[in-house]
């Protein structure tokens, strides 16, 4: 039985075959997959890098769930255009659904709008953007856009998802629409909707309405990404969920003009054109779109510029993740020793990182306890990435006023980590490692941070070091909030958060927490809790 199947988790995989797939590393999880860089190897050499979309542990025996992939990669695999990322192959092996994507070197768009750091896109790139993904979309939604093995037409592919997190830019300039998970196929007998799907800042009136719909409302989700990348704000960002879809409906959002003063007054008028709340006053057509933003879509030098900016944010990645290497390669000096009173939920010693939002229950929260904003090195979690899927965080330990007394420290492997394994010991951060530590001292040593010093004139004596942190992955089916001791951390997927060894409360809700779940972590831990709001 492969591996993947067997483990309740997925990130200790890496290395391990896939049916004909190597796993070389993991590029994000969503609130219901999880996606890796994969390798397929076959006769003669030949090699193909693919993105592998796995269906997470606690969805593969839900058929409503497999039902739902299965349908994304029939209709994802009807469409063949150079703007959209293609569908390479689809199955189950030991028992987990699986789809192989085409793998774009690049970044998505959510990560170039964080990479801004305040400052807009300029609005020839985001014009190109708009023509690129309206392209996509003309071909999505034109009559004959795909065909059954049996050669039948559908009239139409309505995304119904569109967001910054699924457009992907690569090094070249490209621009593809992603994640076709809750497209809908439209026929001539079928457009009502079954549920509402998608995310609501990006959603149509008409479809927070539940009512039928067609390609329009796409283009309203798209004309929200541009004026996002263009304006640097969403056109409709109330303070909660309720609040954004009143704005929706209203129609009622700043003027792009104002916000964006550098840019044609010309492209802010058709880009808020696909924000009016009526679709009969948007434009038509993709089609249509197309026509209207021929005349801002610069030369191709700006397609050498996209690639650049999306170059420099994975330069700026590369740097982080070799600081971290070092960080973590490097002799850690330490201070005198005695370990910090407080038991589980003991503050890290100074220069310790941060782990803000949430402590420990039986600790004292020493702050606010205001979440730490996701900022661009949290936000670029891999070289490649693959439907918008990424997460991930870089952390640095630095221990405070350090001594000549130096210890080489050692660091478990990521691929060694396993998500959800509750019961597991660390090893110890020393050389000098002796076989008979209890657990109770393993569990001091996670949680105030103690280790043997080394000192020869004496027996080892415990110091203080910096605990690593552990790693919270939170999933909610269908869709939900997340709260962590009570304190909300907006919807889920919540992924990778740090935070201090101890217990927590962990719920999920929509509007409020509806369920709760008391969990332990241990220091480096990595671990996923699930939630099925439909029970």
């Amino acid at each position: 039985m492969s591996k993947v199947r067997s483990q309740t988790s997925l990130s200790d995989v890496i290395g391990e075959d896939f049916g004909p797939y190597r796993l070389v590393r993991r590029l994000g999880v969503g609130g219901m997959a999880e996606t890796f860089e994969a390798i397929r190897r076959g006769p003669s050499g030949f090699a193909q890098h693919v993105c592998l979309k796995l269906v997470l542990p606690f969805f593969r025996d839900n058929e409503d769930f497999v039902r739902l992939f299965e349908r994304e990669a029939r209709l994802a695999a009807k469409l063949r255009h150079s703007n959209i990322v293609g569908v390479i192959d689809f199955g189950e092996i030991d028992g987990t659904p699986y789809m192989a994507l085409e793998l774009v070197d690049g970044a998505d768009l959510r990560v170039l709008l964080d990479a801004q750091d305040g400052t807009r896109l300029p609005h020839e790139l985001v014009a190109l953007f708009g023509h690129d993904l309206a392209a996509a979309l003309e071909h999505a939604h034109a009559p004959g856009a795909g065909r059954d093995a049996d050669g039948s037409e559908i009239d139409a592919i309505v995304h119904r998802d569109i967001s910054p997190g699924n457009v992907l830019v690569s090094r070249r300039g490209e621009v593809l629409l992603s994640d076709f998970g809750v497209a809908k196929a439209i026929s001539g007998t079928s457009r009502k909707q079954s549920a509402v799907k998608g995310k609501i800042p990006y959603m149509s009136p008409e479809q927070l309405r539940a009512e039928p719909l067609d390609g329009r409302a796409d283009l309203f989700a798209l004309g929200v990404v541009l004026f996002e990348a263009l304006g640097g704000q969403r056109p409709y960002d109330g303070a909660h969920d309720p609040a954004t879809i009143m704005l929706t409906l209203s129609g009622d959002h700043p003027s792009l003009h104002g916000l964006a003063p550098d840019a044609p007054p010309e492209l802010c008028d058709v880009i808020e054109s696909l924000l009016r709340p009526d679709r009969d006053e948007r434009p038509e057509s993709a089609s249509v779109l197309i026509d209207l933003l021929d005349e801002f879509v610069p030369s191709q030098r700006a397609r050498r510029k996209v690639g650049k900016l999306v170059a420099d944010c994975r330069a700026a990645e590369d740097r982080l993740s070799k600081k971290e290497a070092l960080a973590l390669a490097a002799p850690t000096k330490v201070t005198d020793p005695r370990p910090r009173q407080g038991g589980t939920g003991a503050e890290p010693t100074g220069g310790a990182p941060s782990m803000a939002g949430a402590t420990p229950l039986g600790a004292q929260d020493p702050g606010s306890g205001a979440r730490t904003k996701r900022g661009f090195g949290r936000a670029l979690a891999g070289v490649l990435l693959m439907a918008g899927v990424v997460a991930g965080g870089a952390v640095a330990l630095w221990p405070a006023e350090p001594t000549t007394v130096q210890v080489d420290a050692e660091r478990e492997s990521s691929a060694n980590d396993v998500l959800g394994n509750t019961e597991g010991e660390a090893e110890s951060q020393t050389e000098d490692k002796t076989e008979d530590k209890t657990e109770k001292a393993t569990d001091d040593a996670e949680t105030a941070g103690a280790a043997p010093s080394v000192d020869a004139t004496g027996p080892a004596k415990p110091i203080a070091i910096p605990p690593r942190p552990a790693r919270l992955t939170v999933v909610v089916f269908p869709w939900g909030q997340v709260w962590v001791n009570g304190k909300p951390y907006g919807p889920a997927p919540l992924k990778n958060e740090p935070l201090k060894a101890g217990r927590y409360k962990i719920s999920a809700g929509q509007q409020s927490p509806f369920k709760t779940q008391t969990v332990r972590l241990r220091a480096g831990q990595r671990k996923t809790v699930e939630f099925d709001l439909t029970k």
